[in-house]
Order: C-alpha cells, then structure tokens, then sequence
C-alpha cells in the first residue's frame, strides 16, 4: 500500500479538476490513502471540511513555521481540533529560518506548543524543518518529543542531523 503522507489538497486550483478525479489518479497511481496537512487553523475547518467525503484521506491540525499573519495556536485550540477523527497528527510544525530574518523566538514558542499539544493527544507530529538543524534538535530532546514521534518534512539537512533527530534520550529506557 503507498500513502502520499504530506499533502495539502485544500490547496490546490479545484476548479480546474474536482478534487474526486484528483483522488481517482492517485488511486490509479498506487496511492491508497493521503494525509492532507494543515498550515493553518483559519483554513482548517474548510480542509476538513473538503476531505469529509473521501475516507482515504486522514488530516493533520497545524501552523506552518512561516505563517506570520495567521492565528497562532494555544495547546487548547490544537487538542480540541485534534478530537476530531480524521485528525491523525499535530502539524505542520517545525522551523524554518530559510525565508525568515530577526528573532525566531515566536517561531521556537509555535513549535513547542505543538509538541505539547501533541503529547498531550497522543498524536505524532509533522516537522517542517530548514536551516534550523540545532535549534530543532534542541526543541525536540527538551520537550521530549519522541514520546509521540513523527516524521521529518522539508528536511534539507544532513544525515547527522537525521541521526541525531532519530536518536532516543538514554533517560527514556527506549
């Protein structure tokens, strides 16, 4: 079975090709079901809102590291988007210092309430990380994130980085 595991279907131009022929070439494709992400939460009630009808596909609840003009989640908003369903991870979440200048701070805040919004749902997460390598390292170890696990998106880093993002705290027994 191929799952596309990082897609965004809400954003795509559907007034071209219904999102039901989308679907249908990916089936043809291989592709058995899709995680459509999330990038934001006021776009989020109309992404579920679109995949409703088709079960192959699951959704995540999110705020992509470089939303700036977007609402900016609390743990509260996250686990109760969360409760839904077809939400079957926390993300798109991360860091990207690529396309951002000035202090990150906001971007650190975002990511870690994500983290603890995904412990706390019991959901693992979805991380967008991009010349961020120490601080996403860091976030990650110092929220014990690998409670929940994830998986590493727009990761354009190095194969340490990957080790080190794999790599289990020895304090965990795991």
């Amino acid at each position: 079975m191929l799952v596309d595991s990082h897609c965004h279907l809400d954003l795509l131009k559907l007034e071209q090709e219904p999102l039901s022929a989308v679907l249908d070439e990916a089936r043809e494709a291989g592709i058995e079901h899709m995680l459509c992400v999330s990038v934001s939460l006021e776009r989020f009630p109309a992404m579920l809102q679109l995949i409703e009808p088709y079960p192959q596909v699951s959704a995540s609840v999110g705020v992509h590291p470089d939303g700036i003009d977007v609402e900016d989640p609390d743990e509260s908003r996250l686990l109760e988007l969360a409760n839904h369903p077809r939400i079957v991870a926390i993300g798109e979440t991360g860091l990207d210092y690529f396309r951002a200048d000035g202090d990150m701070a906001w971007q650190r805040k975002r990511f870690r309430t994500h983290i603890r919004a995904a412990k706390l749902a019991n959901k693992p997460l979805i991380i967008h990380t991009r010349d961020a390598r120490e601080d996403t390292i860091a976030i990650l170890q110092e929220e014990g994130a690998e409670a929940v696990g994830g998986v590493m998106h727009c990761f354009t880093e190095t194969w340490p980085m990957a080790r080190a993002a794999h790599a289990r705290p020895a304090s965990t027994g795991c």
